[in-house]
């Protein structure tokens, strides 16, 4: 069944949830293994694929939203490189913030879907 709240606002804001939790993750096992010999870091492609559905729609082009730009985990960097904790640390606190904010973004929205709804000025 199909919600009358779903739009495409509301699918890309579910999109970047998903992209701030696991990058959440992704920074939280960056962390537990800074010292383990050989470990390739994880971080998150979301944003470049967002890049390439934009393309896709310039051009006419119409995939699924949802399967166009889910977010993947991705190994960055070579085997063995250090992962520098200041920089986890930081983009830990990075995307806390960003993940607050799309939670804000996501109540506006059914906020004035609510006003709308309920025929309110």
């Amino acid at each position: 069944m199909v919600s009358i709240i779903e739009s495409g606002t509301v699918d890309l804001l579910k999109l970047a949830l998903d992209a701030s939790a696991m990058r959440q993750q992704a920074t939280a096992r960056n962390i537990a293994n800074a010292g383990t010999p050989g470990y390739q870091r994880l971080g998150v492609s979301f944003e470049s694929r967002l890049g390439e559905l934009r393309e896709a729609l310039q051009q006419g082009r119409r995939p699924a939203m949802t399967a166009a730009a889910r977010p993947q985990f991705e190994t960055l960097g070579l085997p063995g490189d250090m992962v520098a904790l200041d920089q986890e640390m930081a983009a830990l606190s990075e995307n806390t913030l960003h993940h607050q904010a799309l939670l804000k973004a996501l109540s506006r929205h059914m906020s004035v879907l609510g006003i709308a709804v309920e025929g309110r000025r």
